[in-house]
């Protein structure tokens, strides 16, 4: 569906801007969480809530092209590790901490969305950081298990 990545390997275009720009990610949002420290809270929703959104798009159409190429396993049948339980462990342990990750950042939006408007930071605000820090460090996790994943299912 996509041509050819510019990153030299086997993926397609998307999947490489989709793990430059996850390695990205987890830095953005801790340089967004400084400018909360600071007190720019309506910067820090926003790039927040752009993070967010784009990333959903991006989810989107990379589980579109997913399914249009046939599934996981079709992404992966040119690579040494095609089939093999180290690159199903590293699709399923990627896939848990980047859907829980998600999931709770997402949940943690609309919270706090919700309460924007009130006195910030206000009583949700220790339960926010606190959630934000987990956020960060699963995406974190996500970016570096990601890469794993395009390491083994694309380059090697």
């Amino acid at each position: 569906m996509f041509p050819q990545g510019f990153l030299g390997t086997r993926a397609d275009i998307l999947t490489d801007l989709i793990t430059v720009g996850y390695g990205l990610i987890p830095l953005i949002l801790y340089l967004s969480s400084l400018r909360a420290r600071r007190g720019e809270y309506r910067l820090h929703r926003n790039v927040q809530c752009i993070c967010l959104a784009a990333l959903t798009v991006i989810l989107v159409l990379f589980e579109v092209n997913i399914r249009m190429r046939g599934g996981s396993d079709a992404l992966y049948v040119a690579s040494s590790f095609a089939e093999t339980p180290i690159l199903r462990i590293t699709l399923l342990v990627h896939l848990a901490i980047a859907v829980s990750t998600y999931l709770g950042w997402l949940g943690l939006t609309v919270a706090s969305w919700r309460r924007f408007e009130l006195t910030l930071p206000g009583s949700f605000g220790s339960l926010h950081r606190t959630l934000g820090r987990w956020i960060i460090a699963g995406n974190i996790a996500t970016a570096i298990t990601g890469a794993w994943l395009y390491i083994v299912g694309f380059v090697l």
